[in-house]
């Protein structure tokens, strides 16, 4: 009768084995399935502006299941090994230090394979490289369906940082006619992703009830750098900026670069070893 218990015991119990495997395998396929999703969710000036979600999450929601169940399996992990199996593991490693190490070339073929995909990856080696540029042409393109804010992480502005692109609105008449409009917003540091957050909306939308009673600002804040800053062609620098053309081609040539009006500022920041950003800024600051 004892024995008869005891096995009852084992089988109802909760197993600790069992559980640690069936929650690898969950948090393993979150784990990929997320990072898939990451790999072709649009960039974070159309992310986090707009109504983007994929399968119900945003790409913020995204992010934060990726992270939190990668840290899960590296906790499980450690369980399973250390505590779970930590008896088989410990037998395993002292056999394996005694007789030494009988599968080298299975060791040293992993060992290469990881590192050709390490250095082959930052290095931009080929097929790692048209996999990365294929997610970014992904990413790109959902620009043509989602809504993109007027200048870079608008989303971050606050209703007084906001107030000088439309037409130098008091804050506190902005916050009013929020206000008016059912928004709940009680302060002029508050940012656009902080009220959308606290009233089930978009920072896009929170601009539009502005938007459309103010007049809107045409172009970026005077030292804001135009969103989706990439694409942008010397000439079109030019015209945003209020520049010359030939003012700007004449400072690529002191620099070296020879170009035209129709050369993209991502083509030239390759060139020069910086980003898109930053020939923007070396263009229009001169």
């Amino acid at each position: 009768m004892l024995t008869e218990i005891n096995v009852m015991d084992k089988k109802t119990g909760f197993n600790l084995r069992s559980f640690t495997s069936f929650a690898l395998v969950i948090s393993t396929l979150i784990m990929s399935w997320s990072g898939f999703i990451l790999y072709v969710a649009p960039p974070g000036r159309i992310a986090n502006w707009g109504t983007w979600k994929l399968m119900l999450f945003t790409k913020s929601e995204w992010q934060a299941l990726h992270t939190i169940f990668s840290y899960l399996f590296f906790i499980l992990v450690i369980i399973h090994l250390f505590f779970v199996n930590w008896k088989t593991f410990l037998t395993y490693f002292k056999s394996k230090l005694k007789a030494g190490l009988n599968k080298k070339w299975e060791l040293g073929t992993a060992l290469l394979v990881s590192t050709i995909f390490f250095i082959g990856t930052l290095r931009h080696w080929t097929p790692f490289e048209p996999v990365m540029t294929f997610g970014e042409k992904v990413k790109e393109g959902w620009e043509g369906d989602f809504q993109t804010p007027p200048v870079l992480h608008m989303e971050t502005y606050t209703v007084e940082k906001l107030s000088v692109m439309l037409d130098s609105i008091a804050p506190s008449e902005l916050l009013k006619t929020l206000q008016e409009n059912n928004i709940k917003v009680s302060a002029v540091n508050e940012t656009l992703k902080e009220i959308a957050v606290n009233n089930n909306t978009t920072p896009s939308a929170i601009y539009t009830i502005l938007a459309t009673k103010y007049k809107k600002h045409t172009g970026p804040a005077a030292g804001e750098v135009p969103q989706g800053i990439g694409k942008y062609t010397v000439k079109s620098t030019a015209e945003s900026s209020g520049k010359e053309l030939y003012s700007l081609l004449q400072i690529l040539k002191d620099k070296g670069i020879e170009a035209d009006g129709e050369t993209s500022l991502r083509t030239i920041a390759d060139k020069l070893g910086i980003t898109p950003r930053d020939v923007y800024n070396m263009l229009v600051e001169k």
